[in-house]
């Protein structure tokens, strides 16, 4: 591969060159050791020269930072650099310049970091002048999350200018060389040249400049002097030398931005002179707080228009939702729920804690920990550090531990107080961890508390080697069970203590596999996963978890494949692993998702319980377990399950939309509303909220809101089902030419939908394109088919089998079916339906009419049997009339 082509220049901390300054110098083209070729000299700092190079062996271009040899030969100095930088690497953070590594060639000391493509700040206002707002506040809001994530780490900058922040060409913001300045601080202080100080004197706090004490709030006023010149173009203190510009930092008041650039907001104007207080106790106390006044005046309110489009077409009404939404989604909660949110949420007005479960004393989010160094040698080692903390606290009775895949869509928030409350959680456990050589690692752990000031709880650093990795997971565990003060039953005890393996390879190849069936996006990435399982079964045939990971492996296969042979390999594998250890709640929750996709109802919920038993706070079980009760017909059950996950978790979505979707299954409309719209308070930018409050209002004959909700989820996440969703709605309009262009955007999106294939042959056949209509049935069918040879008790693909023979034709083999169906699940509306829709078609009124009702009484809409227009010869009886009549008054009453 060859190198990329040259950019703009790198600028971080690029300055004119020292004179008399020794340090090696490179031409371009020529080799940097053996690893790095250079391609340009970018500048000359304080350290040491800066060049852009290419790394040979990652493939990557790089930017290479040579400590001056006077600096590097102070063994004292360079110690407390390695120190520095290592703290500095720890911060992992989108808008903080990342630093790769320290290395040594032929003596000469250097770092390797990101290179950025583009101009630093400095360069950027000199070129453009002042900066337009909206521009310079999205690199105010980039710059102070970096901010934030540096000083949680312990880490202070201490030389931060406009040389130091990097612009990239897709105006992505960053902080580059923390850390630098203050590992050389005693030497800056006393041996430097003339006019050279540590910092520069331009964005010198007033501390610096009188060599107090400095810490993070240091930091502050130098981006309140950077913001200040970001919005004005100016610096609000001047002077002929720099002995003058630090005098007057200690003496003068900066002056009023306003004053320079009249249409600053006043908010902004403030944030900068808050910035600017020469008393530190004065100022900002973190970059968190100037993060918070910024979003209170930069919160994007919902016009009218995107709450409600006003779309006027005629007759609207809803109908194969119950089948698209709740027999596509919902039906499938299992697969849905695996979809975490994303982001913050208000817990509430008053300010009180939410309670959640009564026993529950600790919400936990484990976070993906992050990797310094080799990120591809070890990313397995920290997921699988992570997965083991999240299985054993999660074991505890009084904890509840986010879900993993929950945990990984929140970290799109970047702030951790944003982060803990889209979980619903007080509590935030973070790691680092470092490769070094001979398989040395170092993990560190560290558990805060979001809701105080002075909130870290433990902060350790534990060692050891590759093969230790149990150990060290158990040693971790331990610290923070007694920084929480838990303790444990001798129930939970025994099992905390109980390693998954006596074998490290075998151990790593499960971790291993775990990161790929994560990860995986195709059959290939899977039969790879599947393959790690089985060798790490090969090196310990009683290892329980490796099998229940080739359970998972196997199960997503048949999800890829629709081949029924898979199921069977994955209930082997599970089975396999409950006889070797049946106190893994793991193993009980994947044979119970197995159960619950073979039809196996009862299995189902008695593997769940099991799992609950284990794990009794997972409200992820609680939802798996509510959808196996509503597969046996169980819908009490089932609601009482999602309610609880709402108790054990009331910030979570995905338990809001269990809830929602129970409901709507039911025919309890005006929860199901509450349910979803409880989502759309939590998560606004959730498609599934506005998916399942379209669902409702199209039920209830609300037909622009519903339009406008299916367009607004397909706004957010354009996917097959919210397609089908939309087209359902223009379906039941008589729209079928839109229905079905909308229909086929479904298909093309999905392959294995037996749902969204029958109305497209439905959009097909009443626009009048019986072909197209008769070879989609067809299709359908033979989806339907596959389906139940996996799951003979699979209601949804029964009812499909029946509705598209009905619609071919062959109503004997259509009731057959659905009278299949309805016997493995006699409580479900939407059969009902299906059967008197299939006794319409067969010319069977009274009998149509009898089903409709059984359907109606049951929850059916009323609006959607009035629209639809397989029920057309229906719609002129008079028993229609006087039957849809009677249910709308009871339901008004």
């Amino acid at each position: 591969m060859s190198p990329p082509p040259a950019g703009s220049q790198f600028a971080t901390q690029v300055v004119p060159s020292i004179s008399g300054l020794s340090r090696p110098s490179f031409e371009p083209g020529t080799s940097f050791g053996t690893r790095y070729r250079i391609e340009s000299l970018l500048g000359q700092g304080g350290m040491g020269a800066v060049y852009k190079a290419y790394d040979i062996e990652l493939e990557r271009t790089v930017a290479l930072k040579l400590v001056r040899p006077e600096l590097a030969a102070n063994a004292e100095t360079m110690q407390r650099f390695k120190q520095e930088l290592l703290l500095a690497s720890t911060i992992s953070h989108k808008n903080i310049l990342r630093i790769y590594d320290l290395g040594d060639v032929d003596g000469v000391k250097f770092i390797s970091m990101a290179y950025v493509e583009g101009s630093d700040l400095a360069g950027l206002i000199e070129k453009t002048g002042r900066l337009p707002l909206d521009r310079a506040l999205k690199f105010t809001t980039q710059f102070c999350a970096a901010l934030e994530a540096a000083h949680r780490e312990g880490v202070v900058h201490r030389d931060l200018k406009p040389q130091n922040i990097l612009i990239d060409q897709a105006d992505n913001l960053y902080v580059s060389d923390f850390g630098l300045a203050k590992s050389l601080a005693p030497e800056a202080a006393t041996v430097t040249r003339v006019g050279q100080l540590l910092g520069t004197p331009r964005y010198m706090s007033p501390e610096q400049v009188e060599g107090k004490q400095v810490d993070h709030r240091s930091d502050l006023y130098s981006l309140g002097l950077i913001l200040f010149e970001m919005f004005t173009a100016e610096l609000p203190f001047r002077g002929e030398s720099a002995l003058q510009i630090m005098f007057q930092r200690v003496t003068a008041a900066p002056k009023d931005p306003k004053a320079l650039r009249p249409d600053l907001p006043d908010y902004l104007a403030n944030i900068i002179l808050k910035c600017l207080e020469r008393d530190p106790e004065k100022r900002y106390q973190s970059a968190r707080e100037i993060l918070t006044d910024l979003e209170a005046h930069n919160t994007p309110a919902i016009s009218p228009s995107e709450r409600t489009k006003a779309i006027k077409i005629r007759r609207p009404n809803p109908s194969r939702l119950a089948w698209i939404v709740f027999s596509g989604v919902p039906l499938a909660i299992a697969a849905l729920f695996l979809i975490p949110a994303t982001r913050h949420l208000i817990l509430r007005s008053t300010g009180s804690e939410a309670t959640g479960q009564v026993g529950i004393q600790h919400y936990i989010a484990v976070l993906p920990i992050r990797i310094v160094g080799n990120e591809k040698d070890t990313r397995y080692i920290a997921d699988g550090v992570a997965d083991s903390l999240s299985a054993k606290l999660s074991s505890l009775k009084n904890v509840y531990i986010a879900p993993p895949n929950a945990v990984n869509a929140a970290m799109k928030q970047q702030d951790p107080q944003k982060i803990a409350h889209a979980l619903g959680v007080k509590l935030l456990l973070e790691g680092t961890l470092t490769s070094g050589s001979n398989d040395d690692i170092a993990i560190t752990i560290t558990l805060d508390d979001t809701r105080t000031k002075d909130r870290n709880l433990l902060h350790q650093v534990f060692t050891g080697g590759r093969q230790d990795l149990l150990t060290l997971e158990d040693q971790i565990f331990a610290k923070v069970v007694g920084a929480l003060e838990i303790k444990q039953s001798n129930e939970e005890l025994a099992r905390s203590a109980t390693r998954p393996t006596g074998d490290i390879k075998a151990y790593e190849l499960y971790i291993k596999g775990r990161n790929v069936w994560r990860d995986s996006h195709n059959v290939q990435d899977l039969q790879n996963a599947i393959g790690l399982f089985e060798e790490a079964i090969q090196h310990d045939r009683q290892f329980a978890l490796a099998y229940a990971g080739l359970a998972d492996a196997d199960r997503r296969m048949w999800d890829q494949t629709n081949d029924g042979s898979w199921t069977e390999k994955a209930l082997s594998a599970a089975r396999q692993a409950q006889s070797l250890n049946d106190n893994l709640p793991e193993v009980h929750f994947t044979l119970g998702s197995l159960y619950t996709d073979t039809g196996r109802t009862a299995e189902a919920i008695a593997e769940l319980q099991r799992a609950l038993q284990l794990a009794p706070n997972s409200d992820e079980v609680l939802r798996r377990l509510g959808t196996a009760y509503l597969k046996a017909g169980r819908q009490t059950e089932a609601i009482a399950a999602y309610s609880k996950a709402t108790e054990v978790n009331p910030y979570l979505w995905s338990n809001y939309n269990s809830l929602g979707s129970a409901y709507f299954v039911v025919g309890e409309n005006d929860r199901a509303l509450a349910a979803y719209q409880r989502i759309t308070e939590l998560e606004p930018r959730r498609a599934e909220g506005w998916e399942g409050v379209g669902a409702v209002y199209f039920r209830l004959g609300r037909w622009s809101e519903s339009i406008s909700r299916f367009q607004k989820a397909i706004d957010l996440q354009p996917k097959a089902v919210f397609y089908s969703n939309l087209g359902t709605a223009y379906y039941f309009l008589g729209l079928f030419d839109k229905a079905a262009t909308t229909f086929e955007k479904a298909v093309s999106m999905t392959a294995n939908d037996d749902d969204i294939r029958v109305n497209l042959a439905d959009a097909y056949r009443w626009s009048g394109q019986a072909a197209k209509a008769a070879a989609t049935y067809d299709q359908a069918i033979s989806l339907a088919y596959k389906s139940i040879q996996t799951n003979p008790k699979d209601t949804d693909a029964l009812g499909n089998l029946a509705m598209c023979f009905a619609k071919k034709g062959d109503s004997r083999r259509a009731l057959g079916f659905i009278s299949r169906a309805r016997a493995i699940d006699p409580k479900d509306n939407s059969l009902m339906y299906q059967e008197a829709t299939i006794y319409t078609i067969a010319g069977r009124n009274q009998e149509a009419l009898a089903s409709l009702g059984e359907a109606l009484r049951n929850g059916y809409s009323v609006q959607e049997a009035r629209s639809d227009p397989e029920l057309k010869k229906l719609h002129d009886i008079p028993e229609f009339n006087r039957l849809g009549n009677d249910i709308s008054e009871q339901r008004t009453k």
